[in-house]
């Protein structure tokens, strides 16, 4: 069976770091499919990695290997670890990346058998030493109990959570595409759960931007305006038609984002 491999870093395209994590892992699995998820993460962004692999995961098949490197503790105690979530695996250093699949994680497992290690073990890059081996050794079928420890304590990021307070859900950005269009980590189950109601009502703050109505597709504003919209992610998402929202708002992540049912003033 071609055991498909996917591969999420900061990287970037400037460096060969991505396709030397490419070749190792093809000189142990040569029959190994590697699909690029995206090496654009910014710089040490472990939570920006985490949003970015909970959206991607779950449109790969089962039996899938997802390797993520955002490892600003490359070299240090922190650990690498291989997790078994459903029918995916998922391998990375043990600082909050996986997150979203820790939850749901059947098998944790620290990644400690130097045998499956390439050699010699650099301090400075284990994305090509210990991350794309242990990805080859898992498309070969080894079990991730042959290569590790289990692990009951990993750890978890703080990820921010959507605010309901007087009517309001206050959440905040924590993506913008290359559109500049703004993901919030607002969802549709947020919207569901606290405006049952008077949906076509909903107005969002942001930035400087005044009160933002709900639109169902970019189309439904005109060129040059703006709305918001529950994205492919099931997330609230603002946008300028044929626009960038980003330079429109003027808002990074972390930036707030205002839901109410109040009308404009």
């Amino acid at each position: 069976m071609r055991r498909l491999i996917t591969l999420t870093t900061d990287f970037g395209h400037d460096d060969p770091f991505a396709g030397i994590m490419k070749g190792v892992i093809l000189g142990l699995a040569p029959d190994a499919q590697i699909v690029d998820i995206t090496h654009a993460i910014g710089p040490q962004n472990i939570r920006q990695a985490a949003w970015t692999l909970e959206a991607a995961a779950p449109c790969f098949p089962a039996g899938t290997v997802h390797v993520a490197v955002v490892d600003p503790g490359v070299g240090s105690e922190r650990r690498p670890l291989a997790v078994q979530a459903g029918e995916h695996t998922f391998i990375a250093p043990d600082n909050g990346l996986l997150t979203p699949f820790l939850a749901s994680a059947d098998d944790i497992f620290e990644l400690t058998r130097s045998r499956y290690f390439r050699k010699p073990l650099s301090a400075t890059f284990h994305g090509r030493d210990v991350f794309a081996p242990a990805a080859a050794w898992v498309a070969q079928g080894t079990p991730l109990s042959q290569m590790g420890d289990p692990v009951e304590n990993p750890v978890l990021l703080d990820i921010p959570q959507p605010v309901f307070m007087n009517g309001i859900l206050t959440g905040e950005v924590i993506h913008i595409d290359r559109f500049g269009n703004i993901a919030t980590n607002i969802t549709r189950g947020h919207l569901a759960d606290h405006f049952q109601e008077g949906a076509a009502q909903q107005s969002l703050r942001i930035g400087r931007g005044s009160n933002l109505r709900l639109a169902s597709h970019y189309s439904d504003r005109a060129p040059g305006e703006a709305g918001f919209l529950l994205n492919s992610w099931d997330r609230v998402e603002v946008f300028v038609r044929e626009g960038n929202a980003r330079l429109h708002f003027k808002c990074e992540i972390g930036s707030p984002v205002v839901i109410s049912l109040e009308t404009e003033e």
